[in-house]
C-alpha cells in the first residue's frame, strides 16, 4: 500500500488551510466518520484509522461552521498515511475532490477565503 512518503516529490495546486471539521465519508456499503486537517479548494485530508485503498471513490460531507447542510460529493483518494507508533502524525487520507454537490465548491472556497494558508516548506 503507498503511503505519502511514497509519493515523491509534488507541487500542490491550492493551498491548504489548518482547519478542524467533522466529516463522514464512505463507500458504497460503509459509512465512517473522521475530522478534517486541513481543507483546499481541491481536496481534503481526513485524519482517520479506516484508510481507503488508492483510488477509491467515497463520498463525502463536510460540516462547515455556520452552514446546516453539510458540502457533499465525491473525491478519490490520492495518497495514505498509516498509523505510525513512531511518530506523532496522525493517520488519514488525502482526498481530491471530484466534485461537490449544489454549491459546495462556492461555500469552501468562502469559507478558507477567512483563513490562512498553511506553510509548506519545499526541502
Amino acid at each position: 500500500m503507498a503511503t505519502i512518503s511514497e509519493r515523491g516529490p509534488t507541487k500542490r495546486q491550492h493551498a491548504r488551510f489548518d482547519v478542524e471539521l467533522d466529516v463522514h465519508f464512505g463507500s458504497e456499503h460503509n459509512f465512517y466518520a473522521g475530522f478534517v486537517e486541513n481543507l483546499s479548494v481541491g481536496g481534503v485530508f481526513i485524519a482517520t484509522h479506516d484508510l481507503k485503498p488508492l483510488g477509491s471513490i467515497v463520498s463525502v460531507s463536510i460540516f462547515l461552521p455556520g452552514n446546516e447542510i453539510p458540502v457533499t460529493g465525491k473525491g478519490e483518494v490520492r495518497w495514505i498515511r498509516e498509523l505510525n507508533v513512531d511518530s506523532d502524525v496522525t493517520p488519514g487520507m488525502g482526498i481530491r475532490f471530484v466534485e461537490l454537490e449544489g454549491h459546495g465548491d462556492l461555500l469552501v472556497r468562502e469559507f478558507i477565503k477567512r483563513r490562512d494558508p498553511m506553510f509548506f516548506d519545499d526541502e
